[in-house]
């Protein structure tokens, strides 16, 4: 112990202050001691207590108590000072350890170690296309990727890369139906040559009519209906899927897992080469295009929805089996096959007091050969006549009840044309809904006491075109869909909409396994709906024709069927047969990767149930 002067006595510390504490100082045990022996009481307050005995013995015990109720007392480290007869606790003092919130600065030299054991990774600089010949621009480059990854995202879903091995093709366009506007729009593709003759040997034949020995001439595909497994995770599904310009063309895991890719750093965000499709999907299979690799704007069995009787029967069985009603899709309907049929169903099945009308069962379109009979009776005595094909075959027909109460526009008849379109490539069957469409209207007032005026009860372009009031209330007797939606609110157009969207829907699922039976590698074509509406908004399918009328008749259409048939070359076309390198922003086509058409029907993702009806799985 050490012991100053004070000038209330002498001062004996315990301890040294601040380095030990108190419960651990030992008492050495002297022979006398002074006779006092400080006490806590229950107020926490020291007092001293005189000791009668001042033996080591008497003195120890009382100082082990008071030592050991210090060290139970958590955090009790205040020091103590014998102060006279009084021991007393001092202030603890806390010493605070220096904190420093600036970065650790390494020497010099340390530095530069560190510096070179860490690799910095470029940052990617927007070149997706080394070498001299390409243009180094960031805007061309990122177009010219933009291009390619949309090319491989088409074919992706497809389940083919594509491997061309010519530089350019060559296509043969006939003149009719508008074929010039065809020829126009692959003359913008410098990779097409466009020829006239020896349509045999060409890479892509568009005619108005389908070329049996062109399809017999294209190699069936050995590929079979497969449920494609993009690699994605099933934490990713939620991402957002229509963000992108043609997410609508493609699987929606396909579109996920192209969201996500973009996400990456550098030139990995874009799916430019093969080894980046066969990551993203198992079923991957190198294509090469040749100077004899065909596809047609036709294929084989296309009857099944372009033939009036067709449609009807392949309706009216792919409905029944799902338990619903062909005719609340479809007007009133029969298919005859000759006099005896009709005589069948005048017993039970007619209303003598229902306007009917009669269409030829197949071979036809445009409004050739469609008459209007005011009764059964005037449809009996046409039906007995002899109708034959120029082969001698007998013709069979449609009767069909006549919608008395159509919605009219300004008094007038008028019927909804919309567009769709059926793929085969690489054995895949896709069918896609054009989301816009136009409205035909009628020469003349609608008027039931006049059944014999085709201007009044025929839109058809085809028959309207002759008539003298063509183009007096719309320009090319034409009307879009905007126009339209404000003339019936947009509530009852999306009505109307999404109606004939699922109806074109479940044509493709009626007809899936007949048309193009042989699967063809490269196949396509477009079908045009005709949809009429009554005044209570219920909304029929009239037909469906091949070759749809592809005429520039009006303002309208000029610019409408340009975008119709420019979607369908990039949609097809151009994934296929894509150009080869080229290295400057001149030879860009088109600035937009936009497309009109939506993906409704993909046949990996259909199944059979036990009765052989086919349920969708989710696009």
């Amino acid at each position: 112990m050490r012991k100053t002067h004070s000038p209330q006595g002498f001062q004996y510390f315990m301890k040294r202050r601040y380095e030990q504490r108190f419960p651990k100082f030992k008492f050495q045990e002297p022979g006398e001691t002074y006779g006092l022996m400080p006490q806590i009481t229950q107020n926490q307050h020291l007092r001293t207590e005189i000791m009668q005995n001042n033996s080591a013995e008497q003195i120890l015990p009382h100082l082990q108590k008071r030592i050991g109720n210090s060290q139970s007392k958590e955090k009790n480290d205040d020091s103590c000072i014998l102060i006279g007869n009084t021991l007393k606790s001092l202030e603890r003092r806390v010493l605070k350890p220096r904190i420093s919130y600036q970065p650790e600065v390494l020497p010099n030299k340390y530095t530069k170690l560190r510096s070179k054991s860490i690799k910095k990774q470029p940052k990617f600089d927007g070149i997706y296309f080394e070498g001299e010949k390409f243009c180094q621009e960031l805007e061309f480059q990122e177009k010219y990727a933009n291009i390619r990854q949309y090319y491989n995202y088409i074919n992706v879903s497809n389940g083919i890369f594509i491997k061309s091995t010519v530089n350019y093709y060559k296509a043969n366009v006939s003149k009719s139906n508008n074929g010039q506007l065809v020829k126009n729009l692959l003359k913008q593709r410098w990779w097409w040559l466009v020829v006239d003759k020896d349509k045999d040997n060409v890479n892509f034949l568009w005619e108005s009519a389908r070329n049996d020995n062109f399809i017999i001439s294209m190699p069936c595909s050995e590929q079979t209906d497969r449920n494609d497994s993009f690699n994605i995770q099933l934490d990713q599904l939620d991402i957002q899927t229509d963000s992108h310009p043609y997410a609508k063309l493609l699987p929606k895991n396909l579109v996920i897992q192209m969201n996500i890719q973009e996400k990456q750093v550098g030139k990995s965000n874009k799916l430019l080469n093969y080894d980046q499709c066969i990551q993203l999907c198992d079923n991957i299979r190198i294509f090469e295009i040749t100077s004899t690799t065909k596809i047609h704007n036709h294929i084989q069995n296309n009857t099944h929805l372009g033939s009036k009787k067709n449609l009807f029967l392949n309706l009216k069985k792919y409905y029944e089996s799902n338990s619903l009603n062909v005719f609340e899709f479809l007007p009133l309907t029969y298919h005859i096959k000759n006099k005896f049929d009709l005589e069948n169903y005048l017993i039970d099945n007619f209303n003598t007091k229902k306007i009917w009308i009669v269409k030829p069962g197949e071979l036809t379109n445009r409004g050739h050969g469609i008459q209007i009979f005011q009764n059964i009776n005037e449809v009996n005595m046409f039906l007995k006549g002899n109708h034959q094909h120029k082969n001698g075959l007998s013709k069979t027909f449609i009767v069909q009840q006549y919608i008395t109460n159509p919605l009219l526009y300004n008094q007038r008849k008028f019927d909804i044309r919309c567009f769709i379109l059926f793929t085969g490539i690489n054995g895949r069957q896709k069918g896609y809904w054009y989301q816009d469409g136009y409205i035909r209207t009628s020469s003349k007032e609608f008027n039931l006491n006049n059944l014999s005026n085709k201007m009044i009860h025929l839109t058809n372009d085809a028959v309207q075109k002759y008539s003298e009031d063509y183009g007096k209330f719309e320009k090319g007797n034409k009307i879009s869909f905007e126009e339209f939606k404000r003339f019936i609110t947009p509530e009852k157009f999306n009505q109307v909409y999404q109606r004939m969207k699922q109806i074109a829907l479940d044509q493709f699922k009626a007809v899936g396994d007949l048309l193009d039976p042989l699967k063809r590698e490269n196949t396509f074509e477009l079908f045009g709906l005709d949809f009429m509406i009554d005044d209570q908004f219920n909304t029929w399918l009239i037909e469906t024709n091949t070759n749809p009328c592809l005429e520039q008749t009006g303002p309208l259409l000029t610019g409408f069927m340009p975008q119709l048939i420019d979607n369908v070359l990039k949609l097809v076309i151009d994934p296929l047969y894509p150009p080869p390198q080229f290295y400057s922003s001149r030879k860009f086509v088109y600035d937009c990767l936009n497309n009109k058409f939506e993906l409704i029907y993909d046949s990996t993702k259909m199944k059979l149930n036990r009765k052989n009806v086919v349920i969708d799985n989710e696009l």
